[in-house]
Parts: C-alpha cells; structure tokens; sequence
C-alpha cells in the first residue's frame, strides 16, 4: 500500500500550539519507518483548512482518487479538515474503501472502523475553529469601538508592536498629505499620483507604479482623518489624522464629479475688476494656463492681459505673468506709506474687533458643541434603534457613516475656532 504524507501549519491564530511543518515531517518520517509505511509523495501546506478550497490538499484527494495512493499519513485528522465538507468528504472516500488507511501520530482509521470517533474528531475541530472565528471577531469589534484600528496599518501609517496600535510613518504620511492636496486643486488625474508616488520611490508588490484603483482606495479611506472602517460600520478612531475632514471632503468632492461634464467655474484672480490697460483703458482680466508634462508633473500658470474690447484701436499690449504684475505693483506700493496719525485709531480699532471676534468665536464654539452632543445622542438612538431590529443593517450603516462624518466635520469646525478666530488680525497689526 502506498502512502502519501501531508503537512500543513496555517499562519492564523486557530494552530498557534501546532508543531511546525519542519517537526511534522520528521515526526511522520518517523512514524512511516516504524510502522513500515511505504511513502510515495509528500504534501506540505501552509494555510488554514476552516475555509475548502486548499489547492494541495485538493491536489492530493484527486490522486487518490485516481488509485496513485491508498493511505494517508497526517499528524491528526484535523490537518485533513476543519470544515464539515473536507470532513465529509475525506469520510465518505475512507468508507467507500477509496482511502484504505489514515495513520496519525497515535490513531489508525480505516474503512470498517466505527467512524464516531472520526466524525467527534473532525466535530470537534470545527467546532474550535468556529468558537475562535468568533471569539476573534468580538475581540476586533471590541478593539474598534475603544478607538484602535483592528488591522494592518494602511499606508501612511505603521504597525507599533510596543503599543499594539497604528502610528503616523512621517515618510509616507507626507506623501498622503500631498495626494489629497494635490488631488483637491482638480487639476491633477489619479494617474498624476501614481507618478508622484513612483518618484517617491513607492510601486506596488509587482515592482510596477501603483495602480489607479489603489489611488482611489487611499483618497476614499477616512482613515487618514480620524475614523476607521471595520466590518461595515465607521468608527472614530484614537489615532493622529494625518489630514482634516475638510480636506478628504474637497479630494471627494473632486473624485465623485470625474466622469461629469463640470460646471464652469471662474478661479479667483485678484487683480480682476482693478486694473485697466494703460495703452487702450479697457479691463485688465486674468486667465489660468496648465501645462502638463510628460513625466506626469503638472504646472499652473496666471496670466493677465487686457480684453482687447475697445473698438477705436487695436491694443498692441502682450500678456503679463501674475508674479512680474506682483513685483511691479509691489515697487510701485513701496513708494507710499501709511499717515502716523492712522496708526493709533486703526490699532484701536484692531484691539475691538479682536475683542468682538473671540466673543462671537467662543459663543459659536457653544453652539457647536451643543451640535456635537446632538449627534452624539442621535448615534445612541440609532444604535439602540437598530439592537431593537427597528431597522435594517444597510440603513443603520448609512445613517451611522452620514451622523459621523457630520460629527467630524463639526468638531473640526470647532478646533479652527478655537485656535485661530482671528488669525487675520497680526499679520495686519505687522502691518500697521
């Protein structure tokens, strides 16, 4: 009779205290010597068998079937299985007399053998691998709702093995940083932060440049503002945002609208509606210029030059760079200075507004932290809504994602005002 030996070890938790593929396969050497077992082939595995589907072990039945072999040499018959249809199935050839012998480091089974044992063996090791599957499950959600990201670190972050928790990776957390800056201007395409992040010395597994999909993966992750994803559900997280909420929605906003014919919208240009031309008195206007290059960088340009209305003479002037109107008009301001007698009433009247301005900012902040309590209520009663099975998980996890992100948006709302409700106000005392 002719043997085949099979190993296998997964890396999950579920074999934690199993002997290594290495001590197996000399403990079954062993084995096969003693008992004078002939071995034709051996099988090594490294993955879990709670799910079918294992190629090797496959592989293996299939020569079996096939007559190549007639016994299996394994260390316990739940190497074979931890699944109820690899278990039935490795049962149903043994008593078809397809396997005539499984041999394990302390039990032989056999065709005509009472297959209870067998079937308690197998029984018991799903039933174990079920426990854990859901054991594990708790403890992760647990994990997620005391704020602490339950997975592997996405990019921009790291694993700390000292903490057991994600921390920012400074390297790459300023390349996340720049793609949703970037990405937010509406002026580059998802392949233009492939090339941002190729130069960084980033590819995927492949050696290639990153994929585009994986550039949506990143700029859609809410991860990188403060919250998580796990199982469906989204929840606020203790770790440092590398980006605002207000960011993540303006890079959305821009990614949601690809694929639509956009609005037309006018950028700002400041000197619009100031100037006039010098030669034919029409209106200066200003107008934005892309150049992409070939390497995937991409440049903007302001430029101003007159509208070339007026309908008594052709305007000789060409088009003017923003920063060269900048210096020009910047020699031209360095001429006048402001009268000493402003100086004091415009401090004075700098001194009230910031006065008024930190009143209005601390009132609402107020306001808003009565918003946030509101929301906060309206999660409780969502979830208590959804315990009760009032509402279907789909609905629970949208109202959930749309109350959260309000949330976040409104404490952000609430950080700018409390550190700079009037940020405007030095640079203009400076300038005073």
């Amino acid at each position: 009779m002719k043997y085949f030996l099979y190993c296998r070890k997964s890396t999950d938790v579920e074999d934690k205290q199993v002997l290594s593929i290495e001590s197996q396969l000399a403990e079954l050497r062993d084995l096969a010597k003693r008992e004078s077992l002939s071995i034709l082939d051996e099988f090594i595995e490294k993955r879990s068998a709670k799910m079918p589907g294992r190629p090797i072990f496959n592989d293996m039945l299939r020569r079996i079937q096939t007559g190549e072999a007639q016994g299996i040499i394994c260390w316990k018959v739940d190497r074979l299985a931890r699944n109820p249809v690899d278990g039935g199935q490795i049962q149903w050839l043994l008593q078809q007399g397809v396997i005539a012998h499984i041999q394990t480091h302390d039990r032989s089974h056999y065709p005509n053998d009472n297959v209870l044992m067998m079937s308690v063996e197998l029984g018991m090791a799903n039933e174990y691998i079920r426990q854990l599957s859901a054991n594990t499950a708790r403890g992760l959600r647990q994990k997620a709702r005391q704020g602490d990201f339950p997975g592997r670190a996405p990019f921009g972050y790291i694993n700390n093995s000292n903490i057991k928790k994600i921390a920012v990776h400074r390297k790459n957390a300023k390349l996340v940083k720049k793609m949703f800056e970037l990405y937010a201007t509406g002026s580059v395409r998802l392949e233009n932060l492939s090339v941002v992040l190729e130069q960084a010395g980033i590819k995927s597994q492949n050696n290639n440049r990153v994929h585009i999909s994986r550039i949506s993966s990143i700029l859609t992750n809410p991860i990188y503002y403060g919250h998580f994803r796990h199982a469906g559900e989204i929840y606020e997280g203790k770790h440092e945002p590398i980006i605002t909420k207000d960011l993540f929605d303006r890079a959305n906003a821009v990614l949601r609208g690809r694929g639509r014919t956009p609005a037309k919208k006018t950028d700002p240009r400041p000197f619009c509606g100031l100037l006039s031309c010098g030669s034919c008195g029409m209106g200066i206007t200003g107008e934005i210029r892309i150049k992409r290059q070939k390497n995937g960088n991409t440049h903007r340009y302001v430029y101003y030059h007159c509208t070339k209305k007026s309908k008594t003479q052709k305007c000789p002037e060409p088009c003017i760079r923003q920063e060269e109107l900048d210096r020009q008009l910047s020699v031209m301001l360095s001429e006048y200075a402001m009268p000493k007698e402003w100086v004091a009433p415009l401090s004075a009247m700098l001194d009230k507004e910031e006065h008024d301005t930190k009143n209005s900012a601390s009132e609402a902040v107020q306001e808003l932290r009565g918003q946030v309590s509101d929301f906060s209520r309206n999660l409780a009663r969502l979830t208590d809504v959804y315990v009760a099975q009032d509402i279907e998980r789909d609905d629970y996890l949208e109202r959930r994602r749309s109350l959260m992100s309000e949330k976040k948006s409104v404490e952000e709302q609430i950080a700018r005002l409390e550190h700079t409700p009037s940020a405007w106000i030095e640079p203009t005392r400076d300038w005073i």
